[in-house]
């Protein structure tokens, strides 16, 4: 499961004002909605024509509705009708809502307005645009947007907008306020904390009592200071709202503070009984089993999750298990383990013991517990197929490669595999060339399926004439996606420090294509990218036209550049390490989310933006080596 706005700000505020005031129905390009004038708790009609979109020609097109208010309420999957090229569907905001944004969908390709969004407004009683509309807009274009409906990040903007907002209906301030300080302190570098500290100078003054308020106070002096005005505020919140979130922060920093192992158990439940279940409360007790398992305390790991098996979150299991495969360890420990994982995954998928993430659509939802009880399902696998279990060791595949939707590409190879084991070859067969085709393959699979060929032809005759059908068609595939994924946008130039105290600039690569890859050193899918990236930096290292840059950023330590020099060093990685220590530049490129990878062609445009990492070093070489190829 991989982890994750074209318009000018004038064009946007015309549209917005259009789209509040007008008395027409409108169908702006592909998209149409009606009626003109929707009040909270009211329903949306929405028509949508796909013809002169990216999704033309597509027959399993979803439409997802994100509703907002001051964050995000709740994302909604929208059954649509189709009458001719027009698709149709029907969704109801909700009292709170503010603002909706559509995006559709087809596998994975989307539609989002040139990553904008399709924005609708609602209104009030007078017909006129919901006050905080614009601002909760605002809101999804510097935080959530990017991450769950693939908007651009976009702050710039999104401080005009929530401005806009503040200055026609400056009574929705206090609900803003908190998305407006974060905007402010990447916007306003060298006033934020001027601006932010008349803020809540103004705030404090009205003597708030609700919760949003006391919390946006103690949370920004204890960024800026005095710390005796947050200790102040944190004291009133934990008084008279000891069930609230930030209560939950508070306990959160109190268990990662805590060193003595059953101390943190001991918080753990104290924390699951004060607050009940919730993600938090398997965060914690997600931490305590990475501890066993970093110590290599298996049978530890083991007797907590026996005793715990409904706390920490189902991928805790397979994380647990995959480390005891990488070390060798324990199979029949690991298996015991394992069970746990799909017995716990396999509960979540029938009776999950939390509500659907607001984030997430009940398509997406399922789908996401789908994948978690295939992945343990993986993790079953590999440990029967250690201990040489051939026959289990299919069955347990088998199901988890059609819960993964047979797209990952490790848990098919190891398919692949057992299908030939088991003396499945014409099966085997048949589903390798399957995967090849899809691009949900590796590499290994093609040695795979020449033995499932010589064991079902008897002879290799034939096979090269026979895998180069399948390779072609994949990588035409392949070619086909990235080109409609392919953007023309201006780099933005830079100068930074290597790790080697030598001063960098983006000029000083012009007219060579650049590949650049922000990353941090505690972020978990940078690190498995890097030895697929290794391979594709040692690929190009003798070509001159291709250069990659690694800037490292978003770090959490006091010697970023030391921390960064020695990770390197320590894996003998042979990238070139530029140090964004300030985070200005990651700003400047509008990064949601990290590992992402900008491919810059010699024009100094940003052809491809790849954000996240699916798991398969093959998957990533081939990937960026044809993206290079398509703009050399």
């Amino acid at each position: 499961m991989k982890l994750v706005f074209n318009y000018s700000v004038l064009t946007v505020l015309v549209t917005v004002l259009l789209i509040s005031c007008s008395t027409e129905e409108h169908f702006d390009g592909s998209f149409y909605y009606s009626p003109d004038i929707i009040k909270p708790g009211e329903d949306i009609t929405v028509k949508y024509n796909p013809d002169s979109s990216n999704l033309e020609g597509k027959d399993d097109i979803r439409l997802v509705a994100y509703l907002y208010g001051n964050k995000l309420n709740n994302a909604l999957d929208i059954p649509l009708t189709k009458n001719g090229s027009i698709y149709s569907g029907n969704v109801r905001t909700e009292e709170n809502t503010l603002g909706v944004l559509f995006k559709f969908a087809s596998g994975e390709e989307i539609d989002n307005n040139n990553k904008e969004g399709y924005v609708v407004f609602l209104s009030n009683d007078k017909g006129d645009r919901i006050a905080g509309s614009l601002a909760g807009y605002g809101e999804a274009l510097s935080r959530w947007g990017a991450y769950y409906s693939d908007l651009d990040l976009d702050r710039e903007k999104a401080y005009k907008l929530i401005k806009e907002d503040f200055e026609k209906n400056p009574e929705i301030k206090t609900r803003f306020l908190d998305s407006y300080l974060k905007v402010v302190s990447t916007v306003k570098p060298e006033k934020k904390d001027k601006i932010i500290k008349k803020e809540l100078e103004i705030l404090a003054e009205s003597n708030p009592s609700n919760e949003e308020d006391l919390t946006v106070l103690a949370d920004w002096y204890g960024r800026i200071g005095p710390e005796d005005e947050a200790d102040k505020y944190k004291s009133i919140i934990l008084e008279k709202y000891p069930n609230s979130e930030f209560a939950e922060s508070v306990k959160i920093k109190e268990f990662k503070k805590e060193e003595d192992l059953n101390k943190k158990i001991k918080i753990a439940a104290e924390f699951q009984k004060q607050f009940s279940k919730n993600e938090h409360s398997e965060y914690l007790y997600d931490l305590i089993a990475n501890e066993y398992r970093n110590k290599k305390e298996y049978e530890m790991a083991l007797k907590f999750l026996e005793e715990n098996i409904d706390k920490p979150s189902s991928y805790r299991f397979y994380s647990v298990v995959n480390r005891m495969l990488d070390e060798d360890a324990d199979m029949n420990l690991a298996l015991k383990i394992a069970d746990l994982g799909v017995d716990r995954s396999r509960g979540e998928l029938s009776n999950p013991s939390l509500e659907k993430p607001y984030y997430l659509t009940a398509i997406e939802w399922k789908k996401e517990r789908e994948y978690y009880l295939g992945l343990n399902l993986f993790g079953k696998g590999k440990v029967l197929n250690s201990l040489n279990r051939k026959e289990e060791t299919l069955n347990i595949l088998e199901e988890a490669a059609k819960l993964t939707k047979e797209e990952d590409e490790l848990i098919n190879e190891l398919y692949a595999k057992a299908l030939i084991e088991n003396g499945k070859y014409d099966f085997a067969m048949s589903k390798i060339s399957q995967f090849i085709k899809t691009g949900h393959n590796t590499s290994q699979m093609k040695t795979y399926l020449k033995e499932a060929y010589l064991n079902e032809k008897g002879t290799e005759d034939g096979f090269d004439a026979y895998t180069s059908q399948f390779e072609d068609a994949a990588k035409e595939k392949l070619i086909e996606k990235l080109k409609n994924e392919m953007i023309l946008e201006p780099a933005s130039s830079f100068t930074l420090f290597d790790i080697d105290g030598n001063k960098v600039s983006f000029d000083d690569y012009k007219g060579k294509i650049i590949i650049i890859d922000f990353w941090a050193t505690w972020c978990g899918p940078c690190l498995a990218s890097f030895p697929g990236m290794k391979k594709v930096v040692e690929k190009y290292e003798n070509d001159s036209w291709v250069k990659f840059l690694f800037i490292n950023t978003w770090e959490r330590v006091e010697e970023k550049t030391k921390n960064a020099a020695d990770f390197i060093a320590k894996n003998d990685y042979p990238f070139h390490v530029l140090m964004d220590e300030d985070n200005k530049i990651i700003e400047k490129y509008k990064v949601s989310g990290i590992p992402t990878k900008f491919i810059i062609d010699s024009e100094g445009n940003i052809r491809f933006k790849s954000i996240g990492f699916a798991g398969s070093d093959d998957k990533l070489v081939e990937e960026l080596s044809t993206m290079v190829s398509l703009i050399k």
